[in-house]
């Protein structure tokens, strides 16, 4: 995260898949609550015209603290957290410890919203909005959402996000973020293969190995490929049951933060793969 460019908009530096991006009606509500609440009619009029200027929308009035809520409702979410960025810089005072305790107050309560409301987004020192692990953890999220939007896979969607939403907790429950990934690959693995018992590394060979040989029959490059991948899954299910906690058993340890990050990484490439092994099997 060291390497990401603070104090800037939040739109300037990530790509935008606003469909699937963290949002939430209390988040806006609170975050346009805090910006009402930092000053008086002339800087909250000052606010919205600096918004209008940096980021290129009509805002319309902003003069009063019942202004901000509905405007902030009707944004859309790229300018809501460039917004807290924007006002940031507009906090100013003549006295510099005066206006450097008022743009910390507000970046604090505005973390604070984010934390409370369990949204994937943090705050850095100079008011840049950011995800909570890195962009392309994000997007990786977002992809294999998109990946799952057949009806059928909404049980499967929902226990991976809910891997994301433990990484989010304070601290980070990792344990819990594989586990829900476990679960996501699973249920999907269960869904294809309704007769496996469970998801383990001898139901992948019984029932995805041969699976695999028939969609890429004919193909060796493409089946040898495909057999290293099952590997891979196998060995992901291995490492997984670590942290599984078995009846009668002592529950294990949190994982290191940045094991359980990769763990859950692999298991978007997993569902990934196994919902388009579904499809071509579907259509073939």
């Amino acid at each position: 995260m060291t390497d990401q460019p603070e104090g800037q908009r939040f739109s300037q530096i990530y790509a935008r898949h606003s469909d699937l991006l963290p949002d939430s009606p209390r988040m806006r509500n609170r975050v346009a609550l805090a910006i009402a609440g930092v000053g008086d009619s002339d800087r909250l009029q000052a606010f919205g015209k600096r918004i209008e200027r940096e980021q290129g929308i009509l805002v319309g009035r902003t003069a009063y603290r019942h202004d901000w809520p509905p405007l902030f409702k009707a944004m859309a979410l790229r300018d809501v957290l460039d917004a807290i960025t924007t006002v940031y810089g507009g906090i100013e005072h003549y006295n510099s410890g005066i206006q450097a305790e008022q743009r910390a107050q507000f970046l604090e309560t505005c973390r604070r919203i984010f934390l409370e409301e369990q949204v994937r987004y943090r705050i850095d020192k100079k008011g840049g909005v950011h995800f909570t692990v890195d962009q392309q953890f994000e997007l990786l999220r977002v992809t294999t959402l998109s990946g799952l939007g057949a009806v059928r896979f909404n049980g499967v969607r929902s226990l991976y996000d809910e891997a994301f939403s433990a990484l989010d907790r304070v601290p980070p429950d990792g344990k819990g973020a594989l586990r829900s990934a476990f679960f996501a690959t699973e249920s999907l693995f269960r869904l294809i293969f309704p007769s496996a018992h469970q998801l383990s590394s001898s139901e992948v060979q019984k029932h995805l190995e041969p699976f695999v040989n028939k969609i890429y029959a004919n193909q060796k490059p493409a089946i040898n490929l495909a057999q290293k991948l099952v590997a891979s899954l196998k060995d992901w299910i291995d490492g997984a049951h670590f942290y599984r906690h078995e009846p009668g058993a002592e529950e294990p340890a949190q994982p290191p933060l940045e094991l359980a990050i990769y763990m859950v990484s692999e298991a978007g490439g997993h569902l990934r793969w196994l919902a388009k092994l579904d499809a071509m099997a579907a259509s073939s």
